[in-house]
């Protein structure tokens, strides 16, 4: 009997082995799983990034405040607030760009921290660009960086826009 104790205890393999070999085998299983599901996610990112890619493209229409005496030609400069849900002026400005090429239209957002130092709730001032002060929903028309016409009034503002 003790043979046959002695030549088993040689064929089984020690526990600590068996358990060894299980932690690696399952170590292996786990990093395949996570291999595969890393691969199949940055798959799917890759393939909906594709949709997303534009051309950039730089655009000349909105400008800073301090800018608006420093341009050619004729043209109008509005300026308002683009944080403001209930203005309809961003349409307007955006209609006007595409359907207006005679006159030039820049918009200055004055929400942009770079122009805070331009709004004002008192006087408007349009003498030169360091002493500019405007209010929400100002349009200033220039002509080669003089002021020619300040408009204030939303409803004039909006007939100019659409035409």
């Amino acid at each position: 009997m003790k043979k046959n104790n002695i030549i088993n205890a040689k064929r089984e393999m020690p526990s600590e082995v068996k358990r060894g070999i299980i932690i690696v085998v399952v170590a292996v299983l786990v990093v395949l799983f996570m291999y595969f599901l890393t691969t199949r996610i940055l798959a799917k990112d890759d393939s909906s990034n594709e949709d997303k890619v534009r051309e950039n493209a730089i655009q000349y229409d909105e400008i800073l405040a301090g800018e608006s005496f420093n341009k050619t030609g004729e043209y109008y400069v509005i300026y308002y607030d683009s944080t403001n849900q209930y203005s309809s002026i961003s349409s307007l400005i955006s209609s006007y760009q595409l359907n207006n090429t005679e006159t030039k239209l820049y918009s200055v957002d004055i929400s942009n921290g770079m122009n805070s130092k331009y709004v004002t709730d008192g006087k408007i001032v349009t003498k030169d660009a360091s002493s500019l002060r405007v209010k929400d929903n100002t349009l200033i028309k220039f002509n080669n960086g003089k002021v020619e016409d300040v408009i204030t009034d939303i409803e004039e503002i909006t007939s100019i826009l659409n035409s």
